[in-house]
Protein backbone atom coordinates (compact mmCIF):
# COMPACT_ATOMS: atom_id res chain seq x y z
CA UNK A 1 0.00 0.00 0.00
CA UNK A 2 1.16 3.86 -0.61
CA UNK A 3 2.02 5.85 2.28
CA UNK A 4 -0.07 9.08 3.07
CA UNK A 5 -0.92 11.83 0.52
CA UNK A 6 1.23 14.69 1.74
CA UNK A 7 1.03 19.06 0.33
CA UNK A 8 -1.35 21.52 1.41
CA UNK A 9 -3.36 21.44 -1.65
CA UNK A 10 -6.04 23.83 -1.59
CA UNK A 11 -8.11 22.59 -4.06
CA UNK A 12 -11.65 20.63 -3.85
CA UNK A 13 -12.63 17.41 -5.96
CA UNK A 14 -15.95 15.81 -6.60
CA UNK A 15 -17.35 12.95 -4.18
CA UNK A 16 -18.75 11.51 -7.21
CA UNK A 17 -22.30 8.87 -7.19
CA UNK A 18 -22.04 7.47 -4.18
CA UNK A 19 -24.33 4.79 -2.62
CA UNK A 20 -24.81 2.58 0.32
CA UNK A 21 -26.61 0.98 2.99
CA UNK A 22 -27.06 0.82 6.72
CA UNK A 23 -27.94 -1.75 8.55
CA UNK A 24 -28.34 -2.91 12.54
CA UNK A 25 -27.31 -6.03 13.17
CA UNK A 26 -29.07 -7.71 10.58
CA UNK A 27 -32.11 -5.44 10.13
CA UNK A 28 -31.79 -2.72 8.00
CA UNK A 29 -32.15 1.14 9.38
CA UNK A 30 -35.16 3.03 7.82
CA UNK A 31 -35.28 6.88 8.30
CA UNK A 32 -31.62 7.38 9.42
CA UNK A 33 -30.14 10.69 8.54
CA UNK A 34 -26.58 10.45 6.71
CA UNK A 35 -24.47 12.88 7.31
CA UNK A 36 -21.49 13.54 4.58
CA UNK A 37 -18.96 15.13 6.98
CA UNK A 38 -15.13 16.23 6.36
CA UNK A 39 -12.44 15.91 9.21
CA UNK A 40 -11.16 19.69 10.41
CA UNK A 41 -8.38 21.06 9.45
CA UNK A 42 -7.60 23.72 11.79
CA UNK A 43 -8.04 22.55 15.16
CA UNK A 44 -7.38 18.97 16.86
CA UNK A 45 -9.89 17.09 18.64
CA UNK A 46 -9.06 13.87 20.38
CA UNK A 47 -9.24 12.25 23.70
CA UNK A 48 -9.50 14.65 26.63
CA UNK A 49 -9.85 17.45 23.81
CA UNK A 50 -13.37 19.38 24.25
CA UNK A 51 -16.11 19.63 21.36
CA UNK A 52 -16.47 23.05 19.88
CA UNK A 53 -17.11 24.88 16.93
CA UNK A 54 -13.81 25.18 16.48
CA UNK A 55 -12.64 21.30 16.00
CA UNK A 56 -15.96 20.72 14.29
CA UNK A 57 -16.32 18.06 11.20
CA UNK A 58 -17.07 20.08 8.05
CA UNK A 59 -20.55 18.78 6.39
CA UNK A 60 -20.38 18.57 3.14
CA UNK A 61 -23.57 17.93 1.50
CA UNK A 62 -25.49 21.32 0.38
CA UNK A 63 -29.34 21.96 -0.32
CA UNK A 64 -30.81 19.69 -2.90
CA UNK A 65 -33.67 17.87 -3.85
CA UNK A 66 -32.89 15.27 -2.07
CA UNK A 67 -31.32 16.45 1.69
CA UNK A 68 -32.91 17.92 4.29
CA UNK A 69 -31.24 20.58 6.75
CA UNK A 70 -31.54 19.82 10.56
CA UNK A 71 -31.56 22.44 13.58
CA UNK A 72 -27.63 23.38 13.34
CA UNK A 73 -27.95 23.95 9.42
CA UNK A 74 -26.14 20.64 8.25
CA UNK A 75 -27.52 19.08 5.18
CA UNK A 76 -28.15 15.52 5.27
CA UNK A 77 -30.00 12.51 3.09
CA UNK A 78 -32.31 9.73 4.67
CA UNK A 79 -32.25 5.86 4.23
CA UNK A 80 -35.08 4.11 2.52
CA UNK A 81 -36.95 1.02 3.56
CA UNK A 82 -34.32 -1.22 3.03
CA UNK A 83 -31.75 1.05 4.91
CA UNK A 84 -30.59 2.65 1.20
CA UNK A 85 -29.37 5.64 0.77
CA UNK A 86 -27.62 7.88 -2.30
CA UNK A 87 -24.99 10.67 -2.34
CA UNK A 88 -25.25 12.32 -5.67
CA UNK A 89 -22.15 14.01 -7.90
CA UNK A 90 -23.26 17.05 -6.55
CA UNK A 91 -20.86 17.67 -3.88
CA UNK A 92 -16.89 18.79 -3.39
CA UNK A 93 -14.53 18.08 -0.83
CA UNK A 94 -11.03 19.48 0.09
CA UNK A 95 -8.10 17.93 -1.64
CA UNK A 96 -6.15 15.41 0.85
CA UNK A 97 -8.71 16.04 3.70
CA UNK A 98 -10.15 12.41 5.06
CA UNK A 99 -14.06 11.99 4.34
CA UNK A 100 -16.68 10.19 6.48
CA UNK A 101 -19.84 9.16 6.74
CA UNK A 102 -22.48 9.60 9.99
CA UNK A 103 -25.47 8.30 10.41
CA UNK A 104 -28.17 9.37 13.27
CA UNK A 105 -31.30 8.21 13.81
CA UNK A 106 -33.71 5.72 12.20
CA UNK A 107 -35.79 2.72 12.55
CA UNK A 108 -34.33 -0.99 12.92
CA UNK A 109 -37.26 -3.06 13.15
CA UNK A 110 -38.24 -2.27 16.98
CA UNK A 111 -39.14 1.73 16.83
CA UNK A 112 -37.35 5.05 15.57
CA UNK A 113 -34.42 5.19 18.16
CA UNK A 114 -32.51 8.68 18.29
CA UNK A 115 -29.91 6.79 20.03
CA UNK A 116 -28.37 5.05 16.62
CA UNK A 117 -24.96 6.51 15.45
CA UNK A 118 -23.20 4.66 13.13
CA UNK A 119 -19.89 5.79 11.21
CA UNK A 120 -17.98 4.56 7.60
CA UNK A 121 -14.85 6.30 6.30
CA UNK A 122 -15.39 6.81 2.58
CA UNK A 123 -11.71 7.74 2.52
CA UNK A 124 -8.75 10.80 1.73
CA UNK A 125 -10.24 13.30 -0.74
CA UNK A 126 -8.43 12.85 -4.59
CA UNK A 127 -6.15 16.44 -4.93
CA UNK A 128 -7.31 17.13 -8.56
CA UNK A 129 -8.89 14.69 -11.41
CA UNK A 130 -10.54 12.12 -9.61
CA UNK A 131 -13.68 11.48 -7.16
CA UNK A 132 -13.92 9.68 -4.04
CA UNK A 133 -16.76 7.25 -5.95
CA UNK A 134 -13.75 5.99 -7.73
CA UNK A 135 -12.37 3.82 -5.13
CA UNK A 136 -15.21 3.77 -2.89
CA UNK A 137 -18.34 3.76 -4.72
CA UNK A 138 -20.46 1.63 -2.43
CA UNK A 139 -20.17 2.00 1.40
CA UNK A 140 -22.07 -0.22 3.95
CA UNK A 141 -22.79 1.15 7.49
CA UNK A 142 -23.37 -0.67 10.43
CA UNK A 143 -21.71 -1.40 13.41
CA UNK A 144 -18.79 -3.15 12.47
CA UNK A 145 -18.05 -0.29 9.99
CA UNK A 146 -18.63 1.93 13.09
CA UNK A 147 -15.90 0.30 15.36
CA UNK A 148 -13.73 -0.24 13.13
CA UNK A 149 -14.37 3.89 11.93
CA UNK A 150 -13.81 4.62 15.74
CA UNK A 151 -10.83 3.40 16.59
CA UNK A 152 -8.92 3.93 13.24
CA UNK A 153 -9.82 7.73 13.75
CA UNK A 154 -9.99 7.37 17.97
CA UNK A 155 -6.84 9.83 17.91
CA UNK A 156 -8.35 12.40 16.00
CA UNK A 157 -11.78 12.34 17.61
CA UNK A 158 -13.75 13.44 20.55
CA UNK A 159 -16.90 12.30 18.83
CA UNK A 160 -18.63 11.43 15.72
CA UNK A 161 -19.10 14.67 14.72
CA UNK A 162 -16.05 16.45 16.15
CA UNK A 163 -12.93 14.77 14.16
CA UNK A 164 -9.90 17.24 13.38
CA UNK A 165 -5.86 17.92 13.37
CA UNK A 166 -4.40 21.15 14.02
CA UNK A 167 -4.01 21.94 9.72
CA UNK A 168 0.15 20.43 9.87
CA UNK A 169 1.65 18.91 7.59
CA UNK A 170 2.79 16.05 10.37
CA UNK A 171 -1.34 16.05 11.57
CA UNK A 172 -2.38 15.30 8.12
CA UNK A 173 -0.02 12.33 7.63
CA UNK A 174 -1.42 11.30 11.03
CA UNK A 175 -5.06 11.73 9.83
CA UNK A 176 -4.53 10.40 6.56
CA UNK A 177 -2.72 6.68 7.75
CA UNK A 178 -5.21 6.25 10.59
CA UNK A 179 -8.12 6.59 7.84
CA UNK A 180 -6.30 4.02 5.71
CA UNK A 181 -5.98 2.16 8.23
CA UNK A 182 -9.78 1.53 8.89
CA UNK A 183 -9.75 -0.56 5.73
CA UNK A 184 -7.55 -2.09 7.67
CA UNK A 185 -10.57 -3.82 9.88
CA UNK A 186 -13.44 -3.87 7.62
CA UNK A 187 -14.60 -4.72 4.13
CA UNK A 188 -16.16 -1.22 3.29
CA UNK A 189 -18.53 -2.46 0.24
CA UNK A 190 -19.53 -5.54 2.56
CA UNK A 191 -19.72 -4.45 6.18
CA UNK A 192 -17.65 -7.70 7.27
CA UNK A 193 -14.64 -7.62 9.33
CA UNK A 194 -11.14 -8.99 7.81
CA UNK A 195 -9.47 -11.29 9.36
CA UNK A 196 -6.66 -10.23 7.90
CA UNK A 197 -5.43 -6.99 6.29
CA UNK A 198 -6.06 -6.28 2.39
CA UNK A 199 -2.13 -6.70 1.63
CA UNK A 200 -1.53 -9.60 3.32
CA UNK A 201 0.01 -12.49 1.80
CA UNK A 202 -0.58 -16.24 2.65
CA UNK A 203 2.32 -18.76 2.04
CA UNK A 204 5.48 -16.13 2.49
CA UNK A 205 5.14 -14.43 6.03
CA UNK A 206 3.60 -11.04 5.06
CA UNK A 207 0.22 -11.30 7.08
CA UNK A 208 -1.50 -9.00 9.47
CA UNK A 209 -3.84 -10.83 11.35
CA UNK A 210 -6.98 -8.65 12.58
CA UNK A 211 -8.68 -9.41 16.12
CA UNK A 212 -11.55 -9.75 14.03
CA UNK A 213 -13.78 -11.98 17.14
CA UNK A 214 -13.24 -8.86 19.30
CA UNK A 215 -14.28 -6.46 16.68
CA UNK A 216 -17.61 -8.63 16.10
CA UNK A 217 -18.07 -8.45 19.97
CA UNK A 218 -17.76 -4.85 20.00
CA UNK A 219 -20.30 -4.72 17.28
CA UNK A 220 -22.71 -6.75 19.03
CA UNK A 221 -22.43 -4.21 21.93
CA UNK A 222 -23.55 -1.56 19.70
CA UNK A 223 -26.50 -3.68 18.21
CA UNK A 224 -27.55 -4.41 22.06
CA UNK A 225 -28.33 -0.65 21.99
CA UNK A 226 -29.51 -0.08 18.24
CA UNK A 227 -32.12 -2.58 18.03
CA UNK A 228 -33.77 -1.09 20.46
CA UNK A 229 -37.00 0.86 20.50
CA UNK A 230 -35.93 3.81 22.71
CA UNK A 231 -32.61 5.58 23.82
CA UNK A 232 -33.64 5.34 27.48
CA UNK A 233 -33.83 1.39 26.62
CA UNK A 234 -31.88 -0.49 29.46
CA UNK A 235 -29.23 -1.54 27.06
CA UNK A 236 -28.81 1.49 26.02
CA UNK A 237 -28.31 3.15 29.08
CA UNK A 238 -26.22 0.94 30.33
CA UNK A 239 -23.58 1.06 27.06
CA UNK A 240 -23.74 4.96 27.61
CA UNK A 241 -23.19 4.70 31.73
CA UNK A 242 -20.05 2.50 30.76
CA UNK A 243 -18.67 4.16 27.58
CA UNK A 244 -18.40 7.77 29.20
CA UNK A 245 -15.62 9.85 27.81
CA UNK A 246 -13.27 9.06 29.98
CA UNK A 247 -14.22 5.38 30.96
CA UNK A 248 -16.45 5.68 33.84
CA UNK A 249 -16.69 8.92 34.34
CA UNK A 250 -16.92 12.39 32.14
CA UNK A 251 -19.09 13.06 29.33
CA UNK A 252 -22.04 10.74 28.89
CA UNK A 253 -22.66 9.93 25.27
CA UNK A 254 -26.00 10.02 23.48
CA UNK A 255 -24.99 7.66 20.33
CA UNK A 256 -23.75 4.38 19.67
CA UNK A 257 -21.08 5.46 17.34
CA UNK A 258 -19.62 8.63 20.33
CA UNK A 259 -19.88 5.22 22.34
CA UNK A 260 -17.54 3.42 20.43
CA UNK A 261 -15.17 6.06 20.25
CA UNK A 262 -14.80 6.61 23.69
CA UNK A 263 -14.22 2.49 24.06
CA UNK A 264 -11.73 3.13 21.54
CA UNK A 265 -10.18 5.71 24.46
CA UNK A 266 -10.44 3.89 27.75
CA UNK A 267 -10.35 0.11 26.38
CA UNK A 268 -9.97 -1.24 29.49
CA UNK A 269 -12.66 0.40 31.19
CA UNK A 270 -15.67 -1.48 32.45
CA UNK A 271 -15.15 -4.64 30.00
CA UNK A 272 -17.39 -7.02 32.10
CA UNK A 273 -20.56 -4.49 31.78
CA UNK A 274 -19.99 -4.25 28.43
CA UNK A 275 -19.51 -7.79 27.17
CA UNK A 276 -22.66 -8.58 29.36
CA UNK A 277 -24.79 -6.64 26.46
CA UNK A 278 -23.86 -9.12 23.67
CA UNK A 279 -25.83 -11.71 25.64
CA UNK A 280 -29.24 -10.59 24.38
CA UNK A 281 -28.48 -9.95 20.27
CA UNK A 282 -28.29 -13.65 19.11
CA UNK A 283 -25.96 -14.02 16.22
CA UNK A 284 -25.82 -10.99 14.65
CA UNK A 285 -22.01 -10.67 14.10
CA UNK A 286 -19.99 -14.25 14.39
CA UNK A 287 -17.30 -15.09 15.26
CA UNK A 288 -17.32 -13.20 18.73
CA UNK A 289 -15.81 -13.63 21.81
CA UNK A 290 -17.31 -16.29 24.28
CA UNK A 291 -15.64 -14.44 27.35
CA UNK A 292 -15.49 -10.64 28.10
CA UNK A 293 -11.52 -9.69 27.48
CA UNK A 294 -9.07 -8.17 29.72
CA UNK A 295 -9.48 -4.78 27.64
CA UNK A 296 -10.93 -3.81 24.55
CA UNK A 297 -8.02 -2.67 22.41
CA UNK A 298 -7.39 -4.07 18.80
CA UNK A 299 -3.66 -4.23 18.26
CA UNK A 300 -3.30 -5.95 14.71
CA UNK A 301 -0.82 -9.02 15.27
CA UNK A 302 1.90 -8.96 11.56
CA UNK A 303 4.24 -11.68 10.42
CA UNK A 304 7.51 -10.55 7.93
CA UNK A 305 9.61 -7.90 7.90
CA UNK A 306 12.48 -9.67 8.90
CA UNK A 307 11.27 -9.36 12.25
CA UNK A 308 13.67 -11.36 14.71
CA UNK A 309 13.38 -10.65 18.54
CA UNK A 310 12.50 -7.11 17.90
CA UNK A 311 12.91 -4.78 20.72
CA UNK A 312 12.58 -1.12 20.35
CA UNK A 313 9.88 0.61 18.15
CA UNK A 314 10.22 3.76 16.44
CA UNK A 315 7.87 5.43 13.63
CA UNK A 316 9.02 8.05 11.42
CA UNK A 317 7.35 11.37 9.62
CA UNK A 318 5.20 9.88 7.55
CA UNK A 319 3.88 7.02 9.78
CA UNK A 320 6.43 4.17 8.77
CA UNK A 321 7.50 1.99 11.73
CA UNK A 322 10.79 0.40 12.33
CA UNK A 323 11.89 -2.22 14.65
CA UNK A 324 15.33 -2.65 15.74
CA UNK A 325 16.28 -6.59 15.88
CA UNK A 326 18.28 -8.46 18.62
CA UNK A 327 19.33 -10.84 16.28
CA UNK A 328 20.50 -10.26 12.99
CA UNK A 329 21.95 -6.76 13.67
CA UNK A 330 18.85 -5.67 11.38
CA UNK A 331 15.63 -3.04 11.50
CA UNK A 332 12.74 -4.03 9.90
CA UNK A 333 10.49 -1.46 8.25
CA UNK A 334 6.51 -1.50 7.95
CA UNK A 335 4.36 0.95 5.99
CA UNK A 336 1.54 2.75 8.21
CA UNK A 337 -0.80 0.24 6.90
CA UNK A 338 1.15 -2.44 7.82
CA UNK A 339 3.16 -3.81 4.91
CA UNK A 340 6.69 -5.10 5.12
CA UNK A 341 9.83 -4.59 3.24
CA UNK A 342 10.89 -8.08 3.02
CA UNK A 343 8.75 -11.32 3.29
CA UNK A 344 10.66 -13.40 5.91
CA UNK A 345 10.51 -13.11 9.75
CA UNK A 346 9.19 -14.23 12.80
CA UNK A 347 5.91 -13.10 14.63
CA UNK A 348 5.31 -9.40 16.39
CA UNK A 349 2.80 -7.32 17.37
CA UNK A 350 2.56 -4.00 15.86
Amino acid sequence: MSTAHLGTDTSTSSIGAVKGTMYGGQNPVSGAAVYLLEANATAYAGPGITASTANASKSLLTAASNTTADSNGRYYVTTDAGGGFSLTGDYTCDANQVVYLYTLGGNSGAAVNPAIGMMSVLGVCPASGGTLAAVTPYVWVNEVTTVAAAYALSGFATDATHIGYSGSAAGLVGLQNAAANFKNLVNVGTGVVNQTTPGSVTGIGNIGTVPYQKINTLANILVACVNTASSNSSACSTLFSNAQSAGSSGTIPTDTATAAINIAHNPGSNTSALYGLQTGVGTAFLPHLTAAPNDFALPVSYTGGGLNGGFMTVVDATGNVWVSNYFGNSLSKFSPQGVVASLVGSRAVV
